[in-house]
């Protein structure tokens, strides 16, 4: 193996981690991320602005019940033990869920670091032992599909839990993807992560001549548009200011305008639109149109305080990471959301059972009660700021201007992210992806950073770490 695929599969294990960051948790540093669940949001604007009622079935159609594989729902559902032994990482969000919403289940939380979670958790579900393995588990988007494609986790009909209890409730995204290879549903969860685009009102109006959401909406409509924007800011500014922060920026994002399979078959489908990400990159690190900071590093966060940078993209919990609704935040006020060039998503946790689970009716219980219950659902957003999974909490939640916060000059942001989450469509996913993703874009910065000379070259180094892999 090269060096340059070596980096690759050093930096896949690291995405592994923090490609799902959006949804507030693992980052480079987790210890940056505040709780979501904790998150205070902003008092309600005194004169918010309010958006027209949203209807979710508008333009959007949502899967049911009827369009999975459904077995036979257990009627005798019981524990076997007295205790749900549950594995996850150095997080207290599920902690925190658990504690408030499934108060009467008796669990021990097994934690480990979030760079060695995966690691433990193969071992311990290859093991065969029940005495070590987890009866429940959560993982992040970046990796979960692997474990709810494989024979190591239960259909959630297993545990007594029928799909008409939640699918019809739920944005489709994240039921679609939580199935394995005959469409049986074997995890859920309670949050969903739209992605869109936080930008700064006062440097829009600067350079682009407007705050409004819809106006500003159009400079970010296309990939091309995008380009063109950051070149027209960093010219008006003498580069002083940058439409983002590092390159990087865009990347999940920018997945998002996938719409074939990575893999088919063991043959590896490289989509145009992947191919003119090359371009795309190699220019914002060429052209000087970010600062190149990195993410999740000082120079980051600082664009969102100092006034530098135009905006940053992710779901809602990257304005909690970023500080945005934090008074203290010179920028404070000043942000506003709107969508992107494509309908994303960044982030999110699934539950799924063990097939070594002997508590059925103790994780059925906390499923139904952080994932599935419309109450508690509704305090996560209200005590949270979550953006949870059910489309009637978050259609209310998005025509409710107690939810025009004054961090976002009095804008609702979940109207816009609504919008994003039910047209989301991720059925390009695999369950290698968190691999291929990282590889191709430790591909993509090699290119644009000149360490690699041509497109064709880098390419070939991305299919020959597939390789090494086991992919292709």
């Amino acid at each position: 193996m090269n060096k340059r695929r070596i980096e690759a599969l050093t930096l896949s294990l690291i995405m592994t981690v923090s490609v799902a960051c959006g949804c507030g948790r693992d980052v480079t540093d987790p210890t940056d991320a505040p709780e979501p669940s904790k998150v205070e949001a902003s008092l309600p604007a005194s004169e918010p602005e309010t958006d027209d009622a949203t209807d979710p079935t508008e333009n959007t159609e949502q899967v049911t019940a009827e369009d999975f594989n459904e077995l036979t729902v257990a009627t005798d559902v019981t524990d076997e033990d007295d205790t749900v032994v549950i594995y996850g990482w150095n997080d207290d969000e599920f902690t925190y869920l658990l504690d408030t919403y499934a108060p009467d289940v008796n669990y021990d939380m097994v934690l480990s670091e979030s760079t060695a979670y995966t690691a433990k958790l193969d071992a311990v579900l290859a093991s065969g032992d029940k005495n070590v393995a987890p009866d429940l588990f959560i993982c992040e988007a970046a990796y979960a599909k692997k474990y709810l494609a494989s024979d190591y986790t239960l259909p959630v009909n297993d545990l007594g839990i029928a799909y008409d209890e939640f699918v019809d409730s739920m944005f489709s995204y994240t039921t679609t993807w939580a199935t394995d290879s005959d469409n049986v549903i074997k995890g859920v969860t309670w949050e969903a992560c739209p992605g869109g685009v936080w930008y700064n009102r006062d440097l829009t109006e600067q350079y682009l001549g407007t705050q409004d959401p819809a106006e500003v909406g159009q400079s970010f409509e296309t990939w091309d548009a995008f380009m063109q924007t950051a070149a027209d800011v960093n010219a008006a500014s003498g580069g002083t200011v940058k439409v983002i922060a590092d390159p990087e920026e865009i990347f999940i994002p920018y997945l998002g305008s996938r719409t074939e399979k990575w893999v088919t078959d063991g043959a590896l489908t490289f989509e145009p639109v992947m191919e003119d990400y090359f371009d795309i990159s190699k220019s914002l690190y060429t052209d000087g149109l970010t600062f190149t900071t990195g993410q999740w590093t000082d120079g980051w966060y600082a664009g969102a305080e100092d006034g530098t940078v135009m905006t940053y993209w992710g779901p809602v919990e990257t304005a909690y990471l970023l500080g945005l609704n934090d008074e203290d935040n010179p920028t404070y006020g000043s942000w506003a959301l709107t969508s992107g060039p494509s309908d994303y998503y960044w982030g999110g946790t699934w539950i799924m059972a063990s097939k070594y689970c002997d508590t059925k009716a103790s994780c059925a219980t906390i499923m139904r009660n952080i994932a599935i219950d419309k109450t508690n659902l509704t305090d996560m957003v209200a005590t949270g700021g979550m953006f949870v999974n059910n489309v009637d909490v978050m259609t209310s939640a998005a025509n409710n201007s107690e939810y025009s916060y004054e961090f976002l000059g009095g804008q609702n942001p979940y109207s816009v992210l609504l919008d994003t989450a039910l047209k989301i469509d991720n059925s390009e996913i695999g369950e290698d992806d968190a691999l291929i993703n990282s590889a191709f874009e430790a591909a993509v910065k090699a290119y644009s950073e000149g360490k690699v000379s041509s497109i064709d070259d880098a390419k070939a180094d991305f299919e020959a770490t597939l390789k090494d892999f086991g992919i292709v």
